[in-house]
């Protein structure tokens, strides 16, 4: 089965000097933390964070999306389960969360979080996307089709669904349609890793079709 692009939500980057408050909960100075910084090195700030700052679940959400990027899935649960424990509010670590279940084959459970994730924040494109992705790994193309398309009408730029939905239309048979969506994912982007794979996708269709 083709590669499904899985959007996550990247690491913010940043360490800021003055400290922030948010319903009285004292924020760990991340914004200003150099953009150069290796990955490495971005760990051991976030690491001292979160001794200092251990009621804010960005720090533990960050640290998860390092372990993630390492595939290191036991820490990135653990620090995103931490992040969800100090702010059941912080939806965008659900959809992090979710993914690395998928690949713990825990789907049913990712499943309930993507779920929640849209029932806090029904516009959020992201969680439509990755459900999308969870049923197109199950092969129920009409179910991730849905997900996919609801994904676009919330962010029509949003390329990884895009590119997505051209995968479940092909595996439905359906060439026509994906390769209508592989240009449209050309047409907004012509660099990066989902342009690459939306013109190898392209490019493969356009054979079978001659």
């Amino acid at each position: 089965m083709p590669k499904l692009l899985m959007l996550r939500w990247g690491l913010v980057g940043l360490l800021a000097l003055v400290i922030g408050c948010a319903g009285g909960v004292k924020l760990a100075p991340i914004d200003s933390i150099p953009e150069d910084t290796s990955p490495e090195e971005r760990l051991e700030l976030l690491e001292e964070m979160k001794l200092a700052y251990p009621d804010d679940a960005r720090v533990y959400y960050e640290i998860g999306n390092y372990y993630y990027d390492q595939i290191m899935p036991i820490e990135a649960r653990v620090n995103y389960e931490k992040a969800l424990g100090v702010d059941p509010d912080f939806n965008k670590v659900r959809v992090n969360l979710a993914m690395l279940l998928v690949e713990s084959d825990e789907v049913d459970s990712a499943k309930a979080l993507l779920n929640e994730a849209i029932r806090r924040e029904p516009t959020e494109a992201k969680a439509y996307n990755n459900l999308g992705m969870v049923y197109y790994s199950e092969l129920e193309v009409d179910k991730a089709v849905r997900y996919f398309k609801r994904a676009i009408e919330l962010d029509p730029g949003n390329v990884e669904a895009r590119y997505n939905l051209g995968l479940a239309f092909a595996e439905a048979g359906l060439v026509l349609e994906a390769i209508r969506e592989w240009r449209s994912v050309l047409d907004i982007v012509d660099e990066g890793e989902t342009a690459d794979q939306a013109r190898m996708s392209l490019e493969r269709a356009e054979r079978q079709l001659k």
